[in-house]
């Protein structure tokens, strides 16, 4: 019986020797181009990754390529004009949705779609004051006695709500990296402003200065004097022109297809999915002011000390801004995702009666 254990423990040890040498012999008569995983690539290539791009081989970007999708963006976004008295202000934002097609051809890109982008804007103004001269005096009692009101407006914000329409044309490149795949898109895109509305928020107030008295009155109530009165209008839309706008956009992109791990080609490998993440800049190349005849402040003179009653209009939608110029700018981030399909390839294995 121990005889038997110790033929037994030898014919093992025996297999196990010849399982390890069968499996040296194997991996030494490994051809030194194996295909891998990734279809088309080496094992040389696989180690020093001169042609594999985040596990892909960048044969997957050569040739035509037809792809649709779609992105969406967040941005911070104003109106820039060069009017001396109005400036950018903080807490404007924009978001936007497009549809997309992209043709390319290996490493050429041509954009186009349909997108709709909406926009706050914000924008302050510089303090204002108006002078009224030759005000009669009520309260003096003294006949011919004259003062002058003095209007103030301060911390006055302007802002804007729009939604444009936007018809994108860009061109770029795919830049190929040992670590990914960049690329970088540039050209322009036809914008117009559909719908929209405005809201102006400042302080008033109302002052006298008499010339038969020494000072500036004010805070008082019974002569219509009054301080830091807070004022809010809400109005219509910008009527903005239409604009064309320069678009530039860099970022990294992930390509989610799937090389065949067979002989057959299954539905799911035919899928050509690119992911994109970019940061991009979008500025207006036309002066978008509207043409209108509106004045910053119109005051009745019949209701001089009555705020309510006073008519303010957006600072980009008076005649004083047709002077200047005003312009569109876009900050932000963007995803992008696009889907094309593959040809399904001929299966020789699959077919071996058709050859």
């Amino acid at each position: 019986m121990s005889k038997l254990r110790y033929i037994l423990l030898l014919t093992l040890c025996f297999v196990c020797a010849l399982s390890w040498a069968q499996k040296r012999y194997s991996a030494s008569e490994q051809p030194e181009y194996e295909i891998s995983k990734t279809r088309g690539i080496s094992t040389k290539d696989v180690e020093n990754k001169t042609d594999v791009l985040w596990g892909l081989h960048a044969s997957q970007y050569s040739g035509s390529h037809h792809l649709i999708g779609f992105s969406v963006e967040g941005s911070w976004t104003s109106l820039v004009s060069s009017m001396p008295n109005v400036s950018v202000a903080p807490g404007g934002g924009g978001v936007g949705f497009h549809l997309l097609y992209e043709y390319q051809y290996s490493g050429f890109l041509l954009q186009t779609g349909l997108g709709v982008t909406y926009q706050y804007a914000v924008n302050s103004l510089s303090d204002t004051a108006i002078y009224h001269y030759n005000m009669p005096d009520q309260w003096s009692g003294v006949d011919g006695a004259t003062y002058t009101l003095k209007h103030t407006f301060t911390e006055r914000q302007d802002r804007t709500q729009n939604i444009y329409g936007q018809i994108p044309l860009y061109v770029g490149c795919y830049i190929f990296g040992s670590r990914g795949i960049g690329y970088l898109l540039g050209g322009f895109h036809a914008n117009y402003a559909f719908w929209g509305n405005t809201r102006q928020k400042m302080l008033g107030s109302t002052t006298g200065l008499y010339e038969r008295y020494v000072g500036v009155w004010e805070e008082m109530d019974n002569h219509g004097f009054r301080k830091d009165v807070p004022v809010e209008r809400n109005g219509s839309k910008l009527k903005l022109s239409f604009d064309v706008m320069a678009h530039l956009e860099m970022g990294y992109e992930y390509n989610t297809r799937q090389s065949a791990k067979d002989y057959r080609v299954r539905p799911s490998d035919r899928l050509d999915g690119r992911i994109r993440f970019g940061a991009f800049v979008d500025f207006g190349m036309l002066n978008i002011c509207p043409n209108t005849k509106n004045v910053l402040y119109d005051i009745p003179e019949s209701t001089i000390y009555d705020f309510p009653t006073y008519q303010i209009a957006h600072v980009f939608s008076t005649e004083d801004a047709k002077k200047f110029w005003t312009r569109n700018l876009f900050v932000g981030v963007r995803i992008t995702f696009l889907f094309g399909f593959q040809p399904k390839e001929h299966c020789i294995l699959c077919d071996p009666w058709r050859h």
